[in-house]
Formats: C-alpha cells, sequence, structure tokens
C-alpha cells in the first residue's frame, strides 16, 4: 500500500488549520449526514445487512439499472480490490499518474501491468489486456476521458474490461457523466464514492456497477459484513436527500479555476489546468516537501505532495480548492517560501 495519501491530518496532531490536501469539497454535507447518525445510533447493536438490501435497490433507481448490478462496498478502495482479485495473475493497463490505489490492488494480485501516460489514453484504441483502469476525471490531474473514448474502447476491445472510477463524477461539472453509459456495454465496470461527494471519508462507502455475473463472482470474495450498519444508514440518507446534500460542483469549480490562474501568477510554479476542484503545481525550484512542511510550521496549511505518484517528480504537489479567505493565504504563504 501507497503511503502519503492526501487528507493525512493524523500525522500532524493539532497542527492543520485548512486541509487543501483531501480532494473532497470543503462545502459538503457531512454535518448534516453525521447529526443524522445521531438518532441511529441503536443500528450498531445489530449485524448490518450483508447484502446491503435497501441501498442497493436506491442505487439501482437512481442509475436506472437492475439490483443485480450494483455492490456495495466498504469505499472505493475495497471496490478495486475485489477487481483486482477477480481479475488475478491477468494483464492490465494503469495511466499515470493516477490513484495509486489501481496499482496496489492489482500488484496484490499478480497482475503484469503496463503503463501508458495519462495524457495518451483518450486516444488510444486497441488494448492488448484484460483490464485497462483510469479514473474520470483522473486524480492528481483532472484529466477527463470523455464519453465517446470510453465507448469506442469498450466496443473496440470486447474482451477487455474498463474498470472506470467514478469517485469525482458529482464535482466535474464539466464532465460527460458515465452514469449514460451504465448498463449499454458488458466489459465496462464503473467504482462510485459517496466518500468523497458528501464527505465522509471516516465512514468509507462506495459501490460497483457491472454485469450481473461479475457482481456475483466479486461478492462471493468479499468478507461478510465489509460494510457497517452507520455507512448503510449514511448511504441510504444520501439517497434519499441526494439533490438537497449534493454540493454545488459549478461554482467550487469556478472557485478552483480562479485559485489556479493566481497561482499560475507566481513566478515559481506551473499548473496543470483542470476542470476540476483539485490540480496539480509543479514548483521551479526546491521539492514539494519542503513547501508542504514550510506550510504546516508557519501556517497550518496542509498540501498533498505528490511525489508518489508514478511518473511524477519531487517538484509536484496537488491542491484542492478551499474557502476564498484560506486560498488568500494560500498564496501569501506561496509567495513568502521563496521570497522569505
Amino acid at each position: 500500500m501507497q503511503t502519503g495519501h492526501g487528507n493525512d491530518i493524523y500525522n500532524y496532531p493539532g497542527a492543520i488549520r485548512c486541509d487543501f490536501s483531501s480532494n473532497i469539497p470543503y462545502r459538503n454535507a457531512s454535518e448534516t449526514i453525521a447529526d443524522y447518525l445521531k438518532s441511529r445510533m441503536d443500528t450498531i447493536r445489530n449485524y448490518p445487512d450483508p447484502s446491503s438490501r435497501k441501498l442497493t435497490t436506491q442505487l439501482a433507481d437512481f442509475h436506472a439499472v437492475s439490483p443485480d448490478n450494483i455492490l456495495v462496498t466498504n469505499g472505493s478502495a475495497e471496490a478495486f480490490y475485489l477487481l483486482a482479485h477477480l481479475f488475478q495473475h491477468r494483464e492490465s493497463v494503469i495511466p499515470y499518474p493516477t490513484f495509486s490505489e489501481y496499482e496496489d490492488a492489482c500488484h496484490a494480485y499478480r497482475h503484469r501491468i503496463s503503463f501508458l501516460p495519462v495524457e495518451s489514453l483518450q486516444d488510444s484504441v486497441h488494448f492488448n489486456a484484460d483490464t485497462v483502469w483510469f479514473g474520470v476525471p483522473n486524480n492528481p490531474d483532472g484529466t477527463i476521458v470523455n464519453n465517446d473514448a470510453i465507448s469506442r474502447f469498450c466496443s473496440e476491445n470486447p474482451h477487455t474490461s474498463f474498470i472506470v472510477d467514478a469517485a469525482y463524477d458529482d464535482l466535474c461539472p464539466r464532465n460527460e457523466s458515465v452514469k449514460s453509459l451504465q448498463g449499454r456495454f458488458r466489459n465496462l465496470i464503473t467504482v462510485y464514492s459517496l466518500t468523497k461527494t458528501f464527505g465522509i471519508p471516516g465512514l468509507r462507502l462506495g459501490y460497483i456497477i457491472a454485469g450481473q455475473q461479475v457482481i456475483d463472482v466479486i461478492r462471493s470474495l468479499r468478507p461478510p459484513w465489509s460494510v457497517n450498519a452507520l455507512a448503510l444508514a449514511a448511504g441510504s440518507f444520501i439517497m434519499e436527500n441526494r439533490d438537497r446534500l449534493l454540493p454545488d460542483a459549478v461554482s467550487l469549480c469556478a472557485e478552483s479555476a480562479r485559485l489556479q490562474q493566481e497561482i499560475s501568477a507566481l513566478p515559481q510554479f506551473e499548473v496543470t489546468a483542470s476542470p476540476s476542484n483539485f490540480f496539480l503545481v509543479k514548483m521551479k525550484e526546491r521539492t514539494a516537501a519542503e513547501l508542504k512542511y514550510f506550510l504546516i510550521d508557519n501556517f497550518g496549511l496542509l498540501i498533498r505532495d505528490a511525489s508518489n505518484f508514478r511518473g511524477l517528480t519531487p517538484q509536484y504537489f496537488r491542491i484542492s480548492v478551499q474557502e476564498e479567505a484560506w486560498n488568500r493565504q494560500l498564496i501569501e504563504a506561496l509567495n513568502l517560501f521563496y521570497t522569505g
């Protein structure tokens, strides 16, 4: 497992005033969900439904698919490991840089992995692999593989399974949702996370949408009761109140675009333009690790050192937009890092 994900506040007890390291939107429904769960604490007295039937039905209705096409998981991370187990010892393609859990899960189940630059993925046509893994939009840079390309992948590579991580699907208004492709291709497997959109990373809740045969097999691979009762209660509450609880992705990404512009104007930083609430920045001198500890020690700001993403150098870090006052503080701090 790769160490050094975002939101590692536990490594700096009491030091962090604002977290730019996590891609979870700062305006989210976590407090509303937490308040609701206070009334559901009695659920911990009994085992959770191992089949997650209520939430599965709600998700199936939302996606207009059969409940047989959905498996609720303990976050998207469990989904990736279950899928890597399903395709164990196979050939896999993973773009880079991207979320490390695809590669970690494939290594755990002895996949033979080939890598390609994420910017070349959309123009690819034929894949000599059993599985191809990618995010839409991609973490950490926000790259989007559009639906036309995904449809082409599935149509022209019928013996390859395409595993699409849609964790940020609701947080990128320029993104054509992969939801419209559900049920059209037998070799399309989509992984969703309720963690990111609704701000509940501590609960761990996600789900897989795939053909019934895939779902039946991976259900048999998982340990019993992997999704706890409070997570299931939160998931049902989210689906009953989804529109009310969704963050305003349009304004969030507009703020991200403004912050990207402001950092781009600083002479020592290069921004990789992103349509999402998060983006990559490259330093022209010094390292992201140095900057990270400067920001923690002097301002209580946490960024994501991105040097441990495959293909990125020690000069890269990732930012997730925060409210305007904190964004201004970050700009001032980045200036001071070089000017002292």
